[in-house]
């Protein structure tokens, strides 16, 4: 895959135009299906995209990810894309959805086909969209393709429901609508050795800055350390037990007991266990975080249907 940060001409390409953050379950259709296109008509695929998201432009704020740019990068490799072009916004912003189309698309790649979501918009003050591509096929001379929406859960699948779900802490949503479980990646640092005192030796890594924010809580996840997965429970937020004013993100990996300062791993969100407690004493505290460990086992042996467990229902 080659990688582009600014214009070039490849003419004759299959297009996928979005921002593609979180590359959930109808984005991956978008991008498959140029790619597919471009494979049967024996040319290139392509996605135009940004390097920021043109919310952080228009609004000036800053708009928190499901995915970072490096993430988006590899997944779009796995899918099988040629080429990605990575643009500034800020300079196309003020371009019509015409001129977008005439002057950068068209000029450009001379694409054969265009794919995009549903709610692709495109050009100043978003007046571009898939009516606008529909009607200038015979213009242009592509195929037009526009993926529909897909319902899961009873839910749009979309990156703003998306990030409210994760939001609120509701990842079995989230993962749902993604395809995959969000996830985090970091190198271990060294962490102040609390919880190891207590018999629960953690891992703490710094949550990505440009990531959507979770709520504090304590997470079921899974840690992904050189290939391999394990189980874990993950503290993130403050240590309110001992008065610790410094968000942390700390995670126990169960059954696990190998140095691994410096090392990257990958942490998948599955559910969340509980909201953060301040105990009394450590003991309690220990008593607690045995309970968060036997609640990943139960979970996992469930985690494809509903149970209900001492009254209360469990959506698993």
């Amino acid at each position: 895959m080659h990688i582009f940060n600014e214009l070039s001409h490849i003419n004759k390409s299959s297009l996928a135009l979005g921002f593609f953050d979180g590359l959930h379950l109808g984005h991956k259709v978008v991008i498959k299906n140029a790619v597919n296109v471009a494979k049967l008509n024996d040319t290139k695929s392509c996605i135009i995209t940004f390097k920021e998201h043109p919310s952080t432009v228009l609004s000036q704020n800053t708009m928190y990810m499901i995915l970072t740019l490096d993430e988006r990068l590899e997944i779009f490799e796995k899918l099988g894309i040629d080429n990605v072009f990575l643009l500034d916004f800020n300079s196309l912003s003020h371009i019509s959805a015409n001129d977008y189309l005439d002057k950068i698309l068209y000029k450009y790649f001379s694409p054969i086909a265009i794919t995009t979501g549903f709610n692709h918009n495109f050009g100043y003050n978003k007046t571009g969209n898939d009516d606008l591509l529909r009607a200038c096929q015979g213009k242009y001379g592509y195929k037009y393709y526009e993926v529909p929406p897909f319902v899961v859960e009873n839910e749009i699948v979309s990156c703003s429901t998306i990030r409210n779900k994760l939001s609120i802490g509701d990842f079995y949503t989230a993962n749902k609508l993604l395809g995959y479980n969000f996830f985090i990646q970091g190198c271990v640092i060294e962490g102040d050795k609390i919880a190891s005192k207590l018999g629960f030796p953690s891992a703490n890594i710094v949550y990505p800055e440009d990531k959507i924010k979770i709520p504090n809580g304590v997470y079921y996840v899974i840690v992904q350390i050189n290939g391999k997965e394990y189980n874990g429970v993950l503290n993130y937020g403050y240590s309110p037990t001992v008065n610790n004013e410094k968000i942390k993100t700390e995670v126990h990996i169960i059954d696990f007991n190998e140095n691994i300062y410096g090392k990257n791993i990958k942490i998948s969100f599955i559910t969340k266990i509980r909201n953060q407690m301040k105990f009394s004493s450590p003991d309690k505290l220990k008593y607690q975080l045995q309970r968060d460990v036997a609640f990943t086992e139960i979970y996992k042996h469930f985690i494809n249907g509903n149970m209900n467990f001492f009254g209360k229902k469990l959506y698993l």
